[in-house]
């Protein structure tokens, strides 16, 4: 980590710059984004142009009372429009550009349908956009690293991530305990803990995939630190969806390294399981004395998971948003519209609910499309590693319980994104395998050392 710190002083002055302005002079930032963006291409620094754009996602999704980091949540747009042309103006050095923009484009062409019955449809215009240039950009700035640095661009990247959770301990000396807190959960630089507990499940997805392609990447001690980071501060957050769906990816992935078949067969029986679990859950936490941990009073009502599905389920019927939902931005404008007897009820927030979140904003058309290409995608990334279903069934399952996968510019959608790059594009899982090849031949066919030709004396 202190190497990846020296090498990247550039990064860390802009950075800093960025806060500074948000802090102080909110608007500029507005200006400052895209000029840095642009700078750092004409510099070359297309590495640091993903890690901020990254940082901006954090940040962005910081607690609203916290006025001085408020400017992110709307100045990210200029990010990632500033990287979309970016994008677009080099697509040439870029080539072949990244497949996955391409297998979810029908989505993206029909995601515009919906806008017609929004509520609020330029607001629905610039989601669906800025969603389908999220899976442009990414994808694309991750091969093209890749393709200019190699798996060091990967490592650096994993580095940069646990920086960010690092960086938290900073928080009660920059700001008061409300800032990091909430509920006595440690919620850092995100906007509640159930986030920053997302945000760790992923990295520890990214950080399992690249470990395991190339696990002489990382030193053992390094291994180490960064298992013991993401899990201490999955523990500390107290979520526990985001837990449970780590645990299933580290065991799904001894299953699906076995057999496929064998995989999915694990994966049905866990969910089997898993409910007979539920029933019975309470007891099970209080027998374990984890009542307090696991907050085994608001089990009972779901955390008001159940009441929102509910609500969202009924609106879909009776609001005529079944067959092709209302727009981007729909399933938070019904919420919003219902807060009031939601919070009687004992729910705030939105749907926790990807899939419902599809729904309502696409309607059934869109969820089918919109999974038709998330299923191909990992089944053509399956056929490079057996680890791309572990992903999946863990990534299926988290969605089941929170509503990330539908948000344009989260970190949560760029994370996902940076790991889908890695197991389904060819040029990167297709080193993986030369590189294997070429060391089982060196195995197989060591070189041969000749003796030196000696001359007959005369």
């Amino acid at each position: 980590m202190i190497k990846f710190i020296r090498a990247h002083t550039s990064l860390w002055g802009l950075i800093a710059i960025w806060i500074l302005v948000a802090a102080k002079a909110p608007i500029l930032l507005y200006a400052v984004l895209p000029i840095s963006v642009f700078l750092m291409r004409r510099s070359g620094m297309w590495q640091e142009m993903l890690f901020g754009f990254l940082l901006c996602a954090v940040l962005s999704d910081m607690d609203p009372d916290i006025h001085q980091m408020a400017v992110m949540k709307t100045a990210k747009y200029t990010y990632i429009v500033s990287l979309t042309l970016i994008v677009l103006m080099d697509q040439v050095r870029m080539r072949p550009m990244a497949r996955i923009f391409g297998i979810f484009l029908p989505f993206f062409v029909y995601a515009f349908l919906p806008v017609i019955a929004s509520p609020v449809p330029v607001v629905a215009i610039q989601k669906t956009i800025s969603y389908a240039s999220v899976f442009l950009v990414i994808p694309n700035l991750v091969l093209f690293n890749y393709r200019r640095s190699g798996w060091p661009f990967l490592r650096n990247m994993v580095w940069f991530l646990v920086l960010i959770l690092v960086a938290q301990q900073a928080m009660p000396y920059l700001g008061p305990e409300w800032w990091y807190t909430i509920d006595g959960r440690f919620r850092g630089f995100f906007g509640n803990p159930n986030g920053m507990a997302l945000y760790c499940f992923l990295v520890f997805l990214l950080f399992s995939v690249v470990n395991y392609l190339r696990p002489q990447l990382f030193s053992r001690m390094a291994k180490l630190f960064i298992y013991g980071v993401l899990i201490y501060y999955l523990i500390t957050c107290g979520a526990r969806t985001a837990l449970m769906s780590t645990l299933m990816f580290v065991l799904f992935i001894q299953f699906f390294r076995i057999s496929t078949f064998l995989g999915i067969i694990s994966f049905v029986a866990f969910i089997g399981i898993g409910e007979l679990l539920a029933s019975n859950l309470p007891a099970i936490i209080t027998a374990l004395g984890l009542e307090e941990y696991l907050r085994v009073d608001t089990i009972a009502d779901g955390s008001g998971r159940y009441i929102a599905w509910q609500f969202a389920w009924q609106t879909i019927n009776d609001q005529g948003f079944f067959l092709f939902g209302g727009g981007f931005e729909n399933e938070a404008m019904v919420f919003l519209k219902a807060y009031r007897m939601l919070s009687a009820l004992g729910h705030q927030g939105g749907v926790h609910n990807t899939y419902l979140a599809f729904w309502l904003n696409t309607g059934i058309v869109g969820l089918l499309l919109y999974f038709r290409s998330f299923a191909l995608i990992f089944i053509k990334a399956g056929k490079n590693t057996p680890i791309s279903f572990a992903i999946m069934f863990a990534v299926l399952f988290s969605i089941l319980y929170e509503s990330w996968l539908a948000g344009s510019l989260s970190p949560y959608t760029t994370l996902f994104l940076v790991i889908l790059a890695i197991v389904a594009e060819d040029e990167i899982m297709g080193s993986v395998d030369r590189e294997e090849e070429e060391a089982e031949l060196l195995v197989e066919e060591p070189v041969p050392i000749h003796e030196p030709l000696i001359l007959p004396a005369r």
